[in-house]
């Protein structure tokens, strides 16, 4: 038996028409589903930034080398237990609420409450980060293209604006402009990838099936490997946040999920294995090229100075999907807890026309506005900009890594209580495999981003703890208010069975 929290209560949160609050039925497919998961993954960006820290480029210096490809695969198998738990659960839920309807219905309303409270708030800060470095980026590209000297704010304030008159005008909008962000993008990476194996790598003699063994490096190592691989597979989860935007959301959420992890699980093995034939089986050059995905398109030998700067801009068309898959799960799983009464009931209310949170996608817009003016007027005391990093970077580093942190711990939990929520409706023996897997993944996540983290990640868990603990008092103010106005302390139960919001 599961506890249900109503879908909505007309009376307690102020609606007057259920019409006002229900998304838009029917108006994805799968492909529309998965997009969603593949845009917030940023699979070019996720190559371009975070597969050197699985090399070795981190605080701790530690890292899978040349067995780079190997970590890769072992972290997709992890969460792929993560993703098998949130699938099981998909078939039977089918809100935009995503996680925090799953951790709801196996431990309870505060504590989905308190999860939600994490995951989007997470998800809203990730948001405003990626605006950062989206002006960042497009600031050095039009000195390096075009040597125009443009400021990153306002830029970044530009396309702030795009993505949150994109999440207001519909999900169908913003499906297709990821569709084709991210995966003209990737398809784009993946020849030049495929280019550079077929090459033979540099000097056309470097192909060695060392990257696929993992005794290349040494145990500890892999292991780091592991740890910061996981974070290039965050938001593999979003397309449950369109279960209610879909036409049949029993089989394509589920099969979305699986589907993104393992899409994404081949295309990062493929690069990061024609990376390291790129740079000779060299993981120290590799490493040191800091951003190897740039190093390789610019260098003579595979790329050009034109065919760099062309990836440079379909590495920002990228971070522009993930910005606007992050805005369309968090608005949708902000209105469904809104609709629960868990958030302000203006965060239910949809746009007239088009259907869409406009409230959520105005917070997030603002947040992020909020967010680059605070950088540009005081970033250099309040993120310590370092010596010769740009002024956005040191606030972006933070952001990222409480944004990421978050998701990886809401995966921890997932993991864990969909154990106790699926016991009696799947099968015990890979529920089991599956919650153990991905509970060791995320916490194996979790402690990667935390450990031995120097500035500007150091400060990264603190607020975190900061943040969780604002969540619990709001999980205190949220039950007290429906104790007075019900009468009880828990919703009532309901049967097994699916929940929708139709």
């Amino acid at each position: 038996m599961y506890e249900y929290r109503t879908v909505v209560n007309w009376r307690l949160i102020g609606m007057t028409s259920p019409d006002r609050t229900n998304l838009a039925h029917g108006r994805l497919s799968l492909i529309g589903v998965l997009t969603q998961s593949l845009g917030f993954m940023g699979p070019v960006f996720s190559v371009a930034a975070l597969l050197p820290l699985v090399v070795g480029l981190s605080a701790t210096g530690r890292g899978a080398g040349v067995a780079t490809p190997v970590a890769i695969i072992i972290a997709g198998i992890g969460m792929c237990g993560v993703g098998w738990i949130i699938a099981q659960y998909a078939k039977r839920i089918h809100l935009c609420g995503s996680l925090y309807e799953y951790v709801s219905d196996a431990a309870g309303p505060r504590i989905g409450v308190i999860a939600g409270w994490l995951y989007y708030g997470a998800m809203m800060v990730m948001g405003a980060s990626t605006f950062l470095v989206l002006g960042g980026f497009t600031q050095a590209w039009l000195k390096t293209a075009m040597s125009v000297d443009v400021p990153w704010w306002p830029l970044s304030l530009g396309y702030a604006a795009v993505a949150t008159t994109i999440l207001v005008v519909g999900v169908h909008v913003s499906i297709r402009a990821q569709l084709i962000l991210a995966l003209g993008a990737m398809v784009v990476v993946l020849a030049f990838s495929l280019f550079i194996i077929f090459r033979g790598g540099q000097n056309g003699a470097s192909w060695s099936v060392e990257p696929f063994n993992p005794f290349a490096v040494g145990s500890l190592n892999l292991l780091f490997g592991v740890l910061y691989g996981i974070n290039m597979f965050i938001g593999f989860e979003s397309a449950a946040n369109l279960a209610e935007e879909t036409s049949d959301p029993k089989r394509h959420v589920p099969r979305a999920v699986m589907l993104s992890l393992g899409i994404v699980g081949v295309y990062y093995v493929v690069v990061a294995y024609a990376q390291v034939m790129g740079f000779g089986l060299d993981a120290e050059a590799w490493k040191n090229s800091v951003f190897p995905l740039e190093t390789l398109s610019y260098g003579g030998e595979f790329g050009s100075a034109a065919f760099g700067n062309f990836l440079a801009v379909l590495i920002i068309l990228d971070i522009l999907a993930v910005a606007i898959g992050v805005g369309v799960a968090s608005t949708r799983g902000m209105l469904s807890m809104a609709r629960s009464g868990r958030l302000p009931s203006k965060l239910a209310v949809l746009h007239h026309r088009f259907l869409t949170p406009v409230w959520g996608a105005v917070l997030m817009g603002a947040v992020s506005c909020v967010a680059i003016i605070g950088v540009r007027v005081g970033g250099d005391r309040m993120f310590g900009q370092g010596a010769g990093q740009p002024q956005w970077s040191s606030a972006f580093g933070r952001m990222a890594g409480f944004g990421g942190t978050g998701m990886a711990i809401m995966y921890l939990v997932v993991g864990a209580a969909g154990v106790k929520g699926l016991w009696n409706h799947v099968s015990r023996t890979k529920l089991l495999i599956a919650g153990s897997a991905g509970v060791a993944v995320a916490a194996g996540g979790v402690f990667g981003a935390v450990y031995q983290a120097q500035s500007p990640l150091d400060t990264v868990p603190w607020a975190l703890l900061l943040w969780g603990a604002l969540g619990v008092a709001w999980s205190f103010v949220v039950h007290r208010r429906s104790t007075r106005r019900e009468g009880v302390a828990d919703e009532p139960v309901r049967p097994p069975g699916e929940l929708t919001g139709r």
